[in-house]
């Protein structure tokens, strides 16, 4: 008997290859009758010195407008939630975590939710901040406590023209 895999959290932060990870995840959690967790990690580095009224220099966080951030990125997840209960997902959990996206997608959040699959889109950022942090998925590769998935392909299985994923 094939094993199935009964609750997979996937990764988003909005970009087009963590939407297909999604569908993808959409996917496989209706095939297995399987909770789906939808997720997403708030870095407060992302938050620092912004705003066109931040008083104080480089370094500060400016909470009125990670405050927004957030409310965006839940407001993101709940339409995520609402996409998998029409495809027929029955289970569907949706958060925003505030803390460290690597850590926290490889073995915090797995744990929180007993994960047994974690699927996540190939890169969500560009080329100059991979070279500078290094691959969210490439991290959760190397050190996730549950199986993990890189969605590289669309839906269908087909692979994205390089324009559209430089996009």
């Amino acid at each position: 008997m094939a094993a199935e895999y009964k609750h997979i959290l996937v990764g988003v932060d909005g970009s087009r290859q963590a939407r297909r990870a999604l569908d993808k995840a959409i996917a496989v959690a209706v095939r297995n009758q399987a909770e789906l967790i939808i997720v997403t990690v708030m870095s407060g580095g992302d938050y620092v010195g912004l705003g066109s009224d931040t008083q104080v220099g480089f370094g500060y966080v400016d909470q009125r407008v990670m405050d927004e951030s957030r409310q965006k990125l839940e407001a993101t997840v709940d339409k995520y939630r609402r996409r998998a209960q029409d495809a027929g997902v029955e289970q569907v959990v949706t958060a925003v975590f505030y803390g460290h996206a690597k850590v926290d997608l490889a073995k915090t959040l797995p744990e929180e939710y007993q994960a047994d699959l974690i699927m996540l889109g190939a890169t969500g950022v560009n080329v100059v901040e991979r070279m500078l942090m290094g691959s969210t998925a490439s991290y959760v590769v190397a050190n996730a406590i549950c199986d993990v998935l890189i969605v590289r392909t669309d839906i269908h299985n087909q692979a994205q023209s390089l324009k559209k994923i430089a996009e």
